[in-house]
């Protein structure tokens, strides 16, 4: 499954929704396909954040420290976000993760990353944790992790309070905690840290503000227990391989995988089993979201819709080839099936399978401060003014400024609600029965209309079903 048949050109749309910001989408309806995304210019005034859903690793509620896409957007004041990383159904990264110039979470075995440097350069490689601790007796040990719960046996795992309030391990083990722990931990750092506290046969502390957490399991733990309160240590924070020299410059990151792209050519499916993924992961049609390099350093972040009817999903060739088709030199896959979200002005562009946001672990953020805030300059309302229309029908919304129509090119459409599929010419499609809105950005202002779908229609006794498929 290479490559996607397409009898039919898809309708495409690209509009610039800020000095340095464009967005394009296109849709197809043979086959079913819905893609979305943006290409993004670096310059001095965009900023690309790496984000942690309720900027925490692990919080003891309902969804374990993950956040919706547009919660942390509009929470962080974004002009638009995509959710990023695979993640354990926790608020804990899989791969590398940097925020501020931190590292947060450690380098997954052969999973590529994306960084973006404080010059808004594009870096992307694979590599890999090369840290370690050092007694005052000049012992030194691997540190194995960071910011997650340290596994059963032999695992040392450093903590701040970017993990949340209270460190963890799977099994008992022996607990360092550290006072004066300099931050922000950097790649390619070194610092010195005060022993406080020795708890041997523990699995877990509370993080100090201004300190950190050590669990070792294993031999690890016996490390740890050569350590008194009052001493100090030292911890040595790096990446090695793949491009490591260039991850010191880089002020966040995020990670995901496999790669999609290298050297402008897309990457064979063999490597994708070799990096883990087996082949119905790859293979099968699913919701994906991908960001990429282009030969320009232009960073394309790309969603595409699956498992509903407006849109069948891509395979990880068929991802790839979207990729090479938007100008991507190099890409990699992250998250994708119901975690796959992109937002743009709080508004949801995309249609997540799960029928709603699903809370992810991280995200990119994307701001713009060339962007002025303004007060709307005109009035505008949306024809028809509310809509009912059963799973499977459409409607197609218009903006009016006075007697005056206007162009898809000046407004953003979403639909928050998980109720269906708006494309950027106002075309809603219900997906799912339930009351709701649909929402466009216009002119420094949100505008919404009530939606209703009602459940498919019977069959008529004809055999065909009642009412429109498509409403004006």
């Amino acid at each position: 499954m290479g490559a996607f048949a397409q009898p039919k050109s898809p309708e495409t749309i690209q509009q610039r929704i800020a000095p340095h910001v464009v967005l394009f989408q296109e849709v197809s309806t043979e086959p079913p396909l819905a893609v979305q995304g943006l290409r993004i210019t670096p310059s001095r005034s965009v900023r690309i954040e790496a984000a942690l859903g309720n900027d925490m690793v692990l919080a003891e509620n309902a969804v374990r420290g993950r956040e919706v896409v547009s919660h942390a957007a509009w929470r962080h004041r974004a002009l638009a976000a995509v959710n990023a990383d695979f993640f354990p159904f926790t608020g804990d990264p899989l791969g590398l993760c940097i925020s501020r110039g931190e590292i947060i979470s450690e380098p997954f075995p052969n999973r590529p990353a994306v960084g973006w440097t404080a010059r808004g350069k594009v870096v992307m490689g694979a590599p890999v944790l090369d840290a370690t601790l050092t007694r005052t007796d000049g012992a030194q040990i691997a540190i194995t992790g960071i910011n997650r719960p340290a596994k059963a046996s032999g695992d040392m795992v450093l903590f701040t309070n970017f993990f949340g309030a209270t460190a963890q391990s799977e099994s008992p083990g022996v607990v360092v905690v550290l006072n004066a722990l300099p931050r922000p931990l950097r790649v390619g750092s070194t610092v010195q840290a005060v022993v406080r506290e020795v708890l041997p046969n523990a699995s877990s502390a509370p993080i100090p503000i201004t300190g950190g957490v050590l669990i070792g399991t294993g031999d690890a733990g016996n490390f740890l227990q050569g350590l008194q309160p009052g001493q100090t240590v030292q911890i040595r924070l790096d990446l090695k391989g793949d491009g490591a020299s260039e991850w010191r410059e880089v002020m966040e990151a995020v990670a995901g995988g496999p790669w999609l792209v290298r050297n402008g050519k897309p990457v064979p499916p063999e490597e994708y089993e070799q990096a883990g993924f087996n082949r119905g992961f790859w293979e099968r049609r699913h919701p994906r979201t991908a960001v990429g390099r282009t030969a320009k350093g232009e960073l394309i972040w790309l969603v595409v819709d699956g498992r509903q009817p407006h849109s069948q999903g891509a395979s990880l060739p068929e991802l790839a080839q979207l990729m090479l088709r938007y100008g991507a030199i190099d890409a990699v896959n992250l998250d994708g099936g119901g975690s796959s979200t992109l937002v743009v002005r709080d508004l949801v562009l995309n249609s997540p399978s799960d029928g709603g946001e699903r809370p992810v672990a991280n995200l990119w953020l994307l701001s713009d401060d060339s962007l002025r805030p303004a007060l709307p300059r005109n009035t505008y309302r949306i024809e028809p003014p509310a809509a009912m229309l059963k799973v499977g029908e459409q409607v197609r919304f218009r903006i009016w400024r006075g007697k005056e129509p206007v162009s898809a090119w000046d407004a953003i459409w979403g639909c928050n609600t998980g109720l269906g599929f708006i494309d950027q010419w106002g075309r809603f499609t219900a997906l799912r029965p339930g009351q709701g809105t649909v929402s466009v950005y216009i002119d420094q202002q949100w505008l919404h209309v009530p939606i209703v779908v009602e459940s498919p229609a019977e069959p008529n006794k004809n055999g065909g079903a009642g009412g429109n498929r498509t409403h004006e």
